[in-house]
């Protein structure tokens, strides 16, 4: 197949310089074969001779460059193509300046170095900086979706931690109406709202200090009802809502609103415990019932010992008898361990 092509462009070639010398030449021949046909059919005889000698060394030369691009992925023989091409459009430009100088022999010879060297050099970058282009398109920023935070996410503080890890992305909204009512819950007569509130402003703060993507954003409202706010400005914006709210959690899921609860990732990152499992935990304070002990894992979780009071500040092994699981998290209830 690759012989039968080159001998096609061999006689192709010889027919074509065969035409141009006889509009060219003006050499005395006879006028039986001075004409058009007789010219082209000498040059393409001509230049099939010259297969029998020349033809080996251009199989190997083509098959080399074929070989060197099967080896080639298709993303780079792109990105070098698009190079060449460039090279070949700034040689147009060289060359309408060389016409405007017309200066005899560079504005034939410039065009055609300029056009090998441009060429080869467009073909060469485009070639070796092929993964550094793929990172320079890949720097774009990326569409990531916005996140409405709740006044309960605020308030629990948890929040501040994930923001911290770096597991939160993109920007990050706090509405005028979740604003006002943590301030309402600030000026609270009742001293326990009135320092949640407090702390859920404190940790606002913090969190507009950790990120220059939180913000809050000023949004007109006839009512305080922070839940159906949230909601329908999660429609509008295409954005995420953040919570500890179980209930918000419900109703925005029936409006197919996507929400991310703090609570739900907690048990996700939590500590695996079975029933049956031993482990050592800090018995810090009474429980509820008689003669129980408190004590928390690393996570938060509260663990309850039977017959454990007398164990308050006391590092001990304990045994998970039962596993309780609540909307605000789990508890663990134990007995002392054997050891």
């Amino acid at each position: 197949m690759l012989r039968g092509l080159l001998t096609l462009v061999y006689f192709l070639t010889g027919v074509t310089l065969g035409i141009w010398c006889f509009h060219s030449t003006d050499f005395p021949v006879p006028s039986a074969i001075h004409n058009v046909f007789f010219y082209g059919a000498i040059g393409g005889v001509l230049f099939l001779a010259l297969t029998f000698w020349t033809m080996p060394y251009f199989v190997r030369g083509l098959k080399k460059v074929e070989r060197k691009l099967l080896s080639r992925n298709i993303t780079e023989i792109f990105f070098a193509t698009i190079g060449m091409l460039l090279g070949l459009l700034f040689t147009v430009f060289i060359t309408l300046l060389t016409n405007m100088l017309d200066i005899p022999v560079v504005r034939e010879v410039i065009p055609l170095i300029s056009a090998v060297v441009l060429g080869y050099l467009g073909y060469q970058l485009g070639l070796k900086k092929t993964t550094e282009i793929l990172e320079l398109f890949n720097r774009a920023p990326k569409n990531l979706t916005k996140k409405l935070l709740d006044t309960s996410a605020i308030i629990d503080g948890r929040v501040l931690d994930v923001l911290k890890s770096g597991f939160l992305e993109g920007e990050i909204i706090i509405p005028q109406f979740v604003l006002d009512e943590l301030q309402l819950i600030a000026d609270s007569t009742d001293h326990l709202k009135r320092d949640k509130g407090q702390h859920g402003l404190d940790i606002l703060n913090a969190l507009q200090k950790q990120s220059d993507a939180v913000k809050v954003k000023t949004v007109k409202y006839d009512k305080l009802d922070v839940d159906q706010q949230l909601i329908e400005l999660a429609k509008e914006e295409n954005a995420t809502i953040i919570t500890t709210d179980y209930n918000l959690n419900r109703v925005a899921q029936v409006h197919k609103v996507t929400v991310l609860n703090v609570n739900e990732l907690t048990e996700a990152v939590q500590l695996n415990i079975h029933q049956g499992d031993t482990f050592e935990i800090l018995i810090t304070k009474s429980g509820k019932e008689d003669n129980q002990g408190v004590g928390y894992l690393t996570d938060g979780t509260m663990v309850v010992l039977d017959s454990g009071e007398s164990f308050i500040n006391e590092t001990v092994l304990v045994e998970v008898t039962s596993i309780l699981q609540t909307h605000s998290g789990r508890i663990i209830f134990t007995k002392l361990g054997e050891k």
